[in-house]
């Protein structure tokens, strides 16, 4: 029997056209496109639901598209039994983006304007590369867990726009001499560091922004994990402060 859907919104029962059992991939495709002409789409696959294509967003995201009623619908769909399709979809597309990403990365781009901090007795195998924001309350959560390890940290702002501070709070650490000092400092103050900003400090916070943009980064912190052993290889990359899984390699570390 086929499984019941439900949405968390308000779908009418759309039969499939029957035009659409014939369309090839790329014309579906184009079919979905031209609903959202000006928002680039990755990937379509057909959805769950008849006549309603899975359209998957180079940040992460998907929503669902009927292109033939010109319906658009953004939020979950779920199984009888309670079970997210939507999150399992975006989880697994997730993780395709993640690993292009790490195919496609170069690691002397990543490393090119970070800041090398070490703390404790640093790294012996795995490094972290960090993309963070000084104002950002999950990257400080982050950087004080980092702090008690025995880990290298190779550091590249990132400051989010809807922080106002940000911006001129990474300019002013990288303009310090001592960079570990004053990331602490701002975090633990969230003032202002009585430093002159450097031209070189701006330049490399542009730099280091342009790669996040390139990267497709949205969201701070974001983790490389770096095994310098197997030739500066990245083995995974993590979103948010997930402490559980950098701890897992800082375990490996030790070994």
């Amino acid at each position: 029997m086929k499984k019941h859907l439900m949405a968390t919104g308000i779908i009418g029962a759309l039969a499939l056209s029957a035009n659409a059992q014939t369309l090839t991939e790329q014309q579906e495709t184009s079919l979905v496109q031209g609903i959202m002409p000006s928002t680039k789409i990755d990937k379509v696959e057909r959805a769950e639901i008849d006549g309603f294509y899975k359209a998957f967003l180079g940040n992460g995201n998907l929503l669902y598209i009927n292109p033939f009623k010109r319906v658009i619908f953004i939020g979950e769909i779920y199984t009888a039994g309670g079970v997210s399709l939507t999150a399992n979809d975006r989880q697994e597309w997730q993780n395709e983006l993640q690993n292009q990403l790490l195919k496609n990365i170069k690691i002397d781009e990543l490393m090119r304007n970070a800041k090398k901090v070490d703390y404790g007795k640093g790294s012996k195998r795995y490094e972290v590369l960090i993309f963070t924001d000084p104002e950002c309350p999950y990257c400080a959560k982050l950087e004080e867990f980092l702090e008690q390890k025995d880990v290298s940290v190779y550091v590249n702002f990132l400051p989010l726009n809807f922080h106002k501070n940000a911006k001129r709070w990474s300019e002013q650490i990288l303009s310090s001499k001592d960079i570990k000092a004053a990331i602490k400092q701002i975090r633990l103050t969230q003032k202002d560091l009585n430093v002159k900003v450097s031209k070189e400090a701006q330049k490399t916070l542009k730099a280091t922004m342009a790669l996040g943009q390139k990267l497709k980064i949205n969201g701070t912190p974001k983790v490389f994990i770096i095994d310098k052993k197997d030739k500066n290889k990245i083995v995974a990359t993590i979103d948010g402060a997930n402490l559980d899984k950098v701890q897992e390699f800082l375990n490996k570390d030790r070994q």
